[in-house]
């Protein structure tokens, strides 16, 4: 009888649960919506207790549209730089500050200052506002009470692996992205840690991503419909998890993950100073292997954002993302470069290559013969061109990409994936799945279960492409030119947005 298991994604905006068979085929997948609240400027947060129900719920689904019987094991996959502080009765004390949180800029900055060196050589990262330690140092320092009471600091998909099992641990990969993990032993750093005056005692046992955890408990067994002694083994970080999903653990492939927010992720080889401070390093699920990763903040984001502006729409509908998919579809009618629109997607901040929080998102070159499908079509452009900025360095870093993966929702607006394809000049591949992340939570169950497979031959089953969109070449001469220009502004404007940021933070004050 084949067996069926689960991969339960807890992503930054909703929590999904996928059921597969054993060669990785999708049976179904089921999501909930959770909420993110931001209370100040560059806060984004999570209450841990809000995603409880939403992952019983969509087990609860799969449960009923699979059938009980054959589920064998599930593991989990969990927003990266996540930490949940837990008090003695691991009960969440404050809001899990989100990968996107900047609250810790400050924090960040002093250990760029105080530490930078110390990070490099142990992480091969900035200690950047992305990164858990610095949303440690700012909970010390502005929650001392809640700081006396912690006993324990998690991940996203540890806090929910705990309420399945009622065991707390981590794993290599989540472990890393604190930046106060040594890969090497495979342990804590707490040397380190004590130095940068954290305390050491409230890290959990490290385990890797395929390990067996526990079975869930018989009352969450019960409540999630599921059979009992179901297995559970740990999983990773979100984007560690896409890599098993997508397959770019192996030499040469490239993936890219387009939705609210963008990331291209590349296996390397080791510590690599092309990509120092431009791209962020982190630990594989893959024992041993390491993998750099782009990050664009503002993907999907940047699409509605332009097409709410344009429609003059609050929230968009579904019928709504048909509209914006129509109106991308009309703009790449056009040739390259809008009429001379180049858009900069930096809404939230820079991410690769620049990690620069003041940078802000600017129309330029617009006129009056400037319509709603040029400034569409810019906006494509312009997020392309900032994934691009990671391809070259992923290029440069690790050689030849011999494949580009593509998964994610912003799969579903075609012509967005033209533009991407010409602005590259390479064959991109569309996957089947979309939910990266998720499947390569399941596939790891599998790995778990199945002590005789490895990676490479679960993966060569599960992942499928279902189209391959090639460059036309002609445009892409063009955007070269384009790209070009595209960074010379981004040179020219940057130190304006610092100039503007800081007559905001002064209240309008004019010196």
């Amino acid at each position: 009888m084949n067996q069926i298991y689960l991969g339960i994604d807890c992503g930054t905006t909703s929590i999904k649960c996928m059921a597969i068979n054993e060669k990785g085929k999708k049976l179904y997948v089921a999501s909930r919506m959770h909420v993110t609240n931001s209370p100040k400027e560059g806060w984004m947060e999570q209450e841990p207790a809000g995603w409880v129900q939403p992952m019983f719920e969509t087990v609860r689904e799969c449960v009923s549209a699979v059938g009980k019987e054959r589920i064998k094991a599930l593991a989990l996959s969990g927003h990266m730089s996540s930490p949940v502080f837990l008090d003695d009765k691991n009960q969440p004390l404050y809001p899990c500050m989100t990968v996107g949180d900047a609250r810790c800029e400050k924090q960040a900055e002093s250990l760029i200052k105080g530490y930078e060196d110390k990070f490099k050589t142990r992480t091969n990262n900035k200690p950047l506002a992305c990164f858990v330690a610095p949303k440690i140092l700012w909970f010390i320092q502005n929650e001392p009470e809640k700081y006396k009471q912690t006993k324990t600091v998690v991940m996203a998909k540890d806090y929910l692996r705990y309420v399945l099992t009622g065991i707390l641990n981590t794993d290599t990969t989540d472990a890393g992205n604190t930046l106060l993990f040594d890969e090497k032993s495979g342990t804590w750093d707490e040397d380190f840690i004590t130095e940068l005056g954290i305390r050491s005692d409230i890290f959990p046992k490290i385990v890797q991503a395929t390990d067996y955890v526990g079975s869930v408990l018989p009352d969450i067994a019960k409540e999630c419909n599921l059979p009992s002694e179901v297995s559970v083994y740990c999983g990773g970080a979100d984007m560690a998890c896409s890599q098993i999903g997508t397959g770019s653990f192996k030499e040469g492939i490239l993936a890219i993950a387009l939705s609210t927010s963008g990331q291209a992720c590349m296996n390397i080889s080791d510590h690599m100073d092309v990509g120092y401070g431009k791209v962020t390093f982190h630990p594989s699920v893959v024992k041993g292997k390491r993998y750099a990763m782009g990050s664009v903040f503002s993907g999907g984001l940047a699409l509605n954002w332009c097409y709410r502006m344009l429609s003059g729409k609050e929230k968009l509908s579904k019928e709504d993302l048909n509209k914006m998919s129509l109106l991308a579809g009309k703009s790449i009618s056009e040739k390259p470069g809008s009429d001379g629109v180049v858009f900069l997607p930096f809404l939230t901040g820079s991410g690769s290559p620049y990690f620069c929080p003041t940078d802000r998102a600017s129309l330029v070159g617009m006129s009056t013969t400037t319509n709603d499908k040029s400034v569409f079509q810019a906006v494509m452009e312009g997020v392309s061109y900032n994934i691009k900025e990671s391809v070259e360095l992923m290029s440069e870093m690790a050689g030849e990409i011999t494949t580009i993966y593509l998964s994610g929702g912003g799969t579903h607006v075609k012509a967005w994936i033209r533009v991407l394809t010409d602005i590259i000049g390479k064959k991109i591949h569309i996957l089947e799945e979309s939910d990266a992340s998720t499947l390569g939570a399941a596939l790891i169950a599998v790995a778990g279960d199945r002590q005789e497979l490895n990676f490479e031959k679960i993966s060569a089953e599960a992942i499928r492409v279902v189209e391959t969109v090639v460059p036309d070449m002609n445009r892409t001469e063009k955007y070269k030119y384009l790209y070009s220009v595209y960074k010379e502004y981004y040179q020219m404007l940057q130190v304006m947005y610092q100039k503007i940021e800081d007559f905001v933070k002064e209240g309008g004050k004019c010196e």
